[in-house]
């Protein structure tokens, strides 16, 4: 009897223990930010594009500043004097650590720093101060540096004189850009800053504009809706010498030349036009975006020799895909110049913590511990895309993340940083590579054998 008592008493207070320690699940705010500063973006495109190689011959960003940031530990920032891409700037990398090993490891681009938490906190790069580049993009790099830590992030980069579209009706010069962004957690949400300043434009030989800048801040806290503010000032505009003005509608020039000045813009096939401020905001996001100005260059291109495709016919059973016509260079090019464009992107949702004493949470972390992130309200964001996924995720926990889910994590990690083209990049690459591993292989076993060897 005394036997069967002590044995309840244990069950007993086995249950009373279990009962203090697995607690419910509490929910904890999550905050998730975005920031894309951009002082100069060129692109250069044939209309209608003859081949894929004309469709987009110029992509290119000059002083470029971005960041991604969540307040469950993950934060980057990159900023570079000229941005040619991620596909560009981490493919390399990226095709030797996850496609083959490669003998060497491939350069880093020289003009990029890149900071993430807590891999390296700081970086670097000095551009030289040398101009680089030629035909429509020439720049000179000066300075770029970011910084990530578990609370903030930023990056900041300079560039020194920039020549456009030179020896085009159309041709622009800026003597200084600067980009700046920065995301900073506080007690309850996060602060976001994004800014770029473009000093001493000229525009087809006619239009000075002084100073463009574009500046976007957003501040989101829990329990209250977000507030963003994003701006853009183009100052001391002046057309052949005479006073100006640019709105959305284009340039509009004092005095009676004032039309005169106009047309001959016009007839060169130059336009410009501000874009202005937008803001999408819910009750737990915020986004907003801020362009200075626009400027559209058409470049008619005639004489050029058409240039055939040089790739031979695919053998069987690939000879019915239709080979890639060549490429004719001819026709009208459209040169878009955005000068001054910041946006920033900022989501809030609820992490659920689960307090069960000694035995951790579900997804292996530590007890108390919000699981890893990457989702908000439940929906992962894409790191770099600024127009999507913030503005209608609604409020609710986000479920948690099991031990087994940890691959596919990395999978959306990876394709989170903005990576898409370069995932793109490395099936493509590693297809074409099997493709012509396997007709090696198969041409190495036809081939005749001759004195006990093969030919």
């Amino acid at each position: 009897m005394a036997i069967a008592l002590r044995g309840c008493l244990a069950v007993l207070v086995g249950g009373v223990c279990m009962t203090a320690t697995a607690a419910p699940a509490a929910a904890e705010d999550f905050f998730q930010a975005q920031t894309t500063a951009t002082a100069v973006h060129v692109i250069v495109t044939q209309k209608p594009a003859g081949s894929i190689i004309t469709a987009s011959l110029f992509d290119d960003a000059l002083a470029y500043a971005a960041s991604d940031f969540d307040t469950g530990g993950a934060s980057e920032a990159l900023a570079a004097s000229a941005f040619p891409g991620r596909l560009v700037t981490q493919g390399p990398q990226l095709l030797c650590s996850q496609l083959f090993p490669c003998p060497v490891d491939p350069p880093a681009y020289p003009l990029l720093a890149d900071a993430s938490y807590p891999r390296r906190q700081h970086d670097t790069a000095a551009g030289g101060g040398q101009p680089m580049g030629s035909g429509p993009v020439v720049v000179t790099p000066l300075t770029a540096a970011a910084h990530a830590g578990s609370t903030d992030n930023a990056g900041q980069t300079s560039a020194g004189d920039v020549s456009l579209l030179t020896g085009t009706p159309g041709a622009v010069s800026i003597r200084t850009s600067t980009a700046t962004s920065s995301v900073r957690s506080t007690a309850g949400g996060v602060d976001l800053h994004v800014e770029t300043l473009l000093s001493d434009i000229v525009i087809g030989g006619v239009v000075h504009i002084g100073s463009i800048r574009a500046v976007d801040d957003i501040h989101l806290g829990t329990g209250s809706q977000p507030r963003d503010r994003p701006s853009i000032t183009v100052s001391d505009v002046t057309a052949a010498g005479q006073a100006a003005s640019i709105d959305n509608a284009g340039i509009h020039v004092a005095g009676k030349d004032g039309p005169a000045v106009t047309r001959r813009l016009s007839q060169h096939g130059v336009t410009l036009r501000t874009v202005g401020a937008h803001r999408v905001d819910t009750s737990n996001s915020g986004r907003s975006e801020a362009t200075g100005v626009e400027v559209d260059v058409a470049l008619p291109v005639s004489g050029l020799p058409y240039v055939p495709n040089p790739l031979p016919p695919l053998p069987p059973p690939f000879d019915q895909v239709p080979a890639l016509p060549g490429v004719n260079a001819n026709g009208t090019y459209v040169g878009h110049i955005t000068l001054g464009a910041v946006g920033a992107a900022a989501g809030h949702g609820r992490e659920p913590v689960f307090a069960s004493g000694g035995a951790g949470q579900p997804g292996g972390g530590p007890p108390g511990q919000p699981a890893p992130p990457g989702t908000t309200g439940g929906q992962p964001l894409a790191g770099g895309d600024l127009v999507s996924g913030l503005a209608t995720t609604p409020t609710q926990p986000a479920p948690t993340v099991a031990p087994s889910q940890s691959l596919l994590r990395s999978f959306r990690d990876l394709l989170s940083g903005g990576q898409l083209e370069t995932l793109y990049a490395v099936l493509a690459l590693g297809s074409l590579g099997l493709f012509f591993g396997w007709r090696v292989a198969v041409l190495a076993r036809r081939r005749p054998v001759v004195g006990g060897r093969r030919s």
